[in-house]
């Protein structure tokens, strides 16, 4: 079982990491890391064990050293196999769960308030919403404290755009940076007693390049124990009625038919519409149609077709955290089925039990699930 390490974080009154123990004690340990958004954990430790009753919410926990999360709850459970405390909670980068964007003229939770309208590459836009909103917003009580966000290096599209209002911070980041290739992550600096925000490219390692180590799971290899392979066109669109939201008048609306770039203009049984109402912030005159299409294309990427593997993983060969990692481009592929992918990693489970360890990797992009779909409705009406 991995070590488990506790941390109460800084605060106003105690602005350092206090560590609290080591628990060493867990009887299974499931973590969830993400690349667009937060993942989870979920651990069991038995009651009475050496530090086992300082797992409570608000702190801070480090697993195996690399993975951490902060507790959002737990639950005791009283069985025949004995008493159990089960405690969940979230990456540490789910702190971007709890703040929404609030436009820069706003402090006040009431009143008309208008979008955040941001330019620049799509890393310098993540961190424009991370810091307005979490690490210097302008009402003090929104601060997350300690939180520091790492110098921009321009990543992501050079040329990119973002408005927000009130929408959920990881939301905006994950539309970001899923069109841009960019993750995110916050981590600890134990010496200088800080939170670090900051987004993750990852690397490329994939069988079409040489620079790098080439990563690539295939069962006949075995790298892989075990393979699902899915692609489901459910939920993909290839044409795009696009409205300009927010025209005063009925004849001031600009609809336009978009299809994206590279691709011919689907017709019968192929063709699959849907609508796109897009903000703009003001475009100036004889750059409408410009900026539209923009972000038409933007939104465009949310409706492909979702092609994904799923892998468990053998780490005798390629060791995850050494040769490659979350957010990484890599190969799978199954000569069986005669199907090959270069994609990147986008979660990682890792299970600890007393049959030993099993991590199961996704890679590309998973389906929808009802929430999701409920959830991209919804930014579209907006």
């Amino acid at each position: 079982m991995p070590e488990i390490r506790i941390y109460d974080p800084p605060t106003v009154e105690a602005p350092t990491f206090r560590p609290l123990g080591l628990v060493l004690a867990a009887t299974d340990v499931t973590l969830i890391e993400r690349h667009w958004s937060p993942g989870s954990f979920t651990l069991s430790v038995p009651l009475g064990a050496r530090h086992e009753d300082r797992l409570t919410g608000g702190r801070l926990l480090l697993v195996d050293g690399t993975f951490w999360g902060i507790i959002d709850g737990f639950t005791l459970e009283a069985s025949s196999s004995g008493y159990v405390r089960t405690v969940s909670g979230r990456q540490l980068k789910g702190l971007t769960l709890d703040r929404i964007t609030i436009p820069p003229e706003s402090t006040e939770v009431t009143g008309a308030q208008g979008y955040d309208a941001v330019t620049g590459s799509t890393e310098t836009i993540m961190k424009h919403f991370v810091a307005a909103n979490m690490a210097a917003p302008v009402l003090a009580a929104r601060k997350v404290f300690g939180l520091e966000v790492a110098a921009d290096q321009g990543r992501g599209l050079a040329e990119d755009k973002y408005m927000s209002r009130h929408d959920v911070v990881s939301d905006v980041l994950a539309a970001l940076g899923e069109a841009a290739g960019l993750g995110y992550d916050i981590l600890p600096d134990l010496k200088r007693h800080a939170l670090v925000f900051d987004v993750v490219p990852g690397e490329d390692h994939t069988a079409q390049q040489s620079d790098r180590t080439r990563v690539i799971f295939d069962i006949r290899r075995r790298t892989a124990q075990a393979q699902t392979y899915s692609c489901s066109g459910s939920d993909a669109r290839n044409v795009f009625y696009t409205t300009m939201s927010g025209s005063e008048f009925a004849d001031e609306t600009l609809t336009v038919s978009y299809i994206r770039d590279g691709e011919q203009e689907a017709v019968g049984i192929r063709r699959r519409e849907t609508h796109l109402s897009v903000s703009v912030d003001t475009p100036e005159a004889g750059t409408e149609y410009d900026e539209l299409k923009r972000q038409a294309m933007i939104a465009a990427e949310q409706y492909k077709a979702a092609e994904s593997f799923t892998c468990e993983l053998r780490d005798d060969r390629y060791v995850y955290g050494r040769d490659y990692r979350l957010g990484d481009l890599v190969t799978c592929c199954s000569q069986d089925w005669g199907v090959e992918m270069h994609t990147r990693l986008t979660e990682m489970q890792t299970v600890w039990s007393s049959a030993g360890i099993q991590r199961t990797a996704t890679f590309g992009t998973a389906p929808l699930t009802v929430f999701g779909r409920l959830r991209r409705q919804i930014r579209e009406q907006r």
